[in-house]
């Protein structure tokens, strides 16, 4: 724990990288080749040593999202190898220097299957993933989860570094734009659209036919990130053409054809409602603001979902300042509410799952 200072352990991104950086420095991979002539026993005192940097680094990380070392979700992401810790600290010397003692590193996941120019993506370095590039990386390899380089750098919000992808061929898939909306990546979500036509967008759809803006209403009930970078992917969905109107006549159609879809205002209603999103979310001034917005743009409060019509469910919930925005979308809110707050990394996982089916 000595080894992270006090300036670090209250910043995810700093820790991250201050954690890399102990990594680069102390994997058993890299003193090996620093110092050649070492016995099992100074082996085993450097993997030690690592393996302690590695747990302080997930207790504090545990703490920064308010999660109990060792509980579901609180494991913050390892780096399996020195080589994946230069990649993603971009460092370009380190990354050549191990380059040219063995070139094939530039392919070779990790036993995730996460490589290393998913790592250098992620961590918004353009110089090391055109270095693995020229290495004959792949900007077509995915790990488990169908994850791209591309998505990494998008889901990190690194702007610069998908837009740089991009550039370069990286193939887009329906799921970085379905995560990106969701995670409120407001930034990368913008680069992304901006890299796909009117069509391209709506037709990015699970299988009750939720699209860009039922995904990204999902996040602004979980709040990953801050209520204003969600409520900046939610504008963005609306100006991508995924009108809420629209969406409503597109659920009426589809369910006539005996899909079970979900009209916009009722999705975003029963998000508000779940176990997994936070709490007062129908006293929030920027959520009930929506709501109206929603509303003026002829979202219907009495299309029912699943679960029933926005109304019905506000009234079931006991949502009644919900309620009260539904009947009267034009009346201003009189009361200051306060902001909720952005919530942690371990439930994200878990609502993905549910939202991308």
């Amino acid at each position: 724990m000595h080894l992270f200072p006090q300036s670090v352990r209250c910043d995810a991104g700093e820790l991250r990288r201050c954690y890399l950086r102990l990594a680069l420095k102390h994997h058993p991979d890299k003193v090996a080749q620093r110092d050649s002539d070492f016995s099992v026993s100074f082996l085993r005192e450097v993997t030690e040593l690592f393996q302690q940097i590695q747990a302080a680094y997930e207790e504090l990380s545990a703490r920064i999202e308010g999660k109990s070392p060792g509980g579901f979700g609180s494991k913050a992401p390892r780096v399996r190898s020195a080589f994946a810790a230069a990649c993603e600290l971009g460092d370009l010397e380190a990354v050549q220097r191990m380059l040219l003692q063995r070139a094939t590193l530039a392919s070779e996941p990790d036993e995730l299957g996460v490589t290393p120019l998913m790592f250098a993506a992620a961590g918004g370095s353009t110089a090391v993933c055109e270095a693995l590039l020229v290495a004959k990386a792949s900007l077509q390899t995915t790990n488990p989860l169908n994850w791209s380089a591309l998505t990494w750098a998008a889901l990190r919000g690194r702007a610069e570094t998908t837009r740089w992808l991009l550039e370069r061929g990286a193939p887009m898939a329906d799921n970085d734009l379905i995560v990106v909306s969701f995670t409120g990546n407001d930034q990368t979500f913008k680069v992304l659209l901006d890299a796909c036509d009117e069509k391209r967008m709506l037709q990015v759809r699970d299988k009750s036919q939720k699209g860009l803006l039922h995904f990204s209403l999902t996040g602004l009930a979980y709040l990953k990130r801050s209520t204003s970078c969600h409520l900046k992917s939610v504008d963005l969905a609306i100006q991508a053409k995924c009108d809420p109107w629209a969406e409503d006549k597109r659920s009426l159609e589809f369910k006539g054809e005996g899909v079970e879809t979900v009209p916009v205002l009722a999705h975003l209603v029963h998000c508000m409602g779940e176990s997994w999103a936070n709490n007062g979310l129908d006293e929030s001034h920027e959520h009930l603001s929506m709501i109206r917005r929603l509303c003026l743009l002829r979202a219907d409060v009495h299309a029912e979902g699943p679960h029933g019509s926005a109304l019905q469910l506000a009234v079931a919930q006991k949502f009644h300042r919900v309620e009260q925005a539904l009947l009267h979308p034009e009346r201003p809110e009189a009361t200051v509410m306060q902001p909720v707050k952005a919530t942690g990394l371990a439930t994200m996982l878990k609502v993905m799952c549910w939202c991308c089916g």
